[in-house]
């Protein structure tokens, strides 16, 4: 039987390495104001993998992974883990309230036009649209995350937790016990 080599760990940017304070600020308050919906993702991808290259498209799925795991909002989540990684704990919360304070401050808008007097003629549009721009988001996310799914084992795991949980409508933490195992072997398999 091979000897497995352990995976490098993954260690937080060095301080020399890690990129100005105002920078990481600019950054994520950007995403915070032009981003929404399920497509969030692919916001961060843009922001922080493309355009500035501070993480790379490993680096960001295993971030994507983990926030996935962990109990709460998936992008506030990852908002949390990028930030640390870039500006420490000052950079975690910086990045949670650069991503939470426009979209409510924009929320608290809308709702003072809504029940100031919006003509409904303007709200159903405007709410189709806005729900067509966050399908569309979270489709494109999805296109750029999928080579998280490597191979033929993981597209065949990926289509059987949306069968399940989609088409199926089963309850998601059924699809967790179903689609988690298989994930994780095929995961130590790739890794050895």
């Amino acid at each position: 039987m091979p000897t497995r080599e352990p995976a490098a760990p993954v260690e937080p940017r060095s301080s020399a390495a890690r990129p100005p304070f105002r920078d990481v600020l600019r950054a994520f308050l950007v995403i915070g104001i032009v981003s929404f919906g399920g497509g969030r993702i692919a916001y961060f991808e843009d922001e922080l993998i493309a355009k500035r290259r501070w993480f790379s498209h490993a680096e960001f799925l295993e971030a994507v992974a983990l926030s996935q795991l962990m109990p709460g909002p998936t992008i506030g989540n990852l908002a949390a883990y990028l930030g640390q990684r870039l500006a420490g704990w000052p950079g975690a919360v910086l990045a949670v309230a650069c991503l939470t304070v426009p979209g409510g401050l924009a929320i608290l808008a809308l709702a003072w036009l809504y029940f100031g007097g919006m003509p409904a003629s303007l709200t159903g549009p405007i709410g189709r649209g806005v729900s067509a721009a966050s399908v569309g988001l979270a489709v494109a996310a999805v296109l750029r995350l999928r080579g998280g799914a490597g191979g033929v084992a993981g597209a065949a795991i990926a289509g059987f937790t949306f069968l399940l949980f989609g088409p199926l409508h089963r309850p998601i933490h059924w699809v967790l016990v179903s689609c988690l195992p298989p994930a994780f072997v095929l995961a130590w398999r790739t890794r050895a």
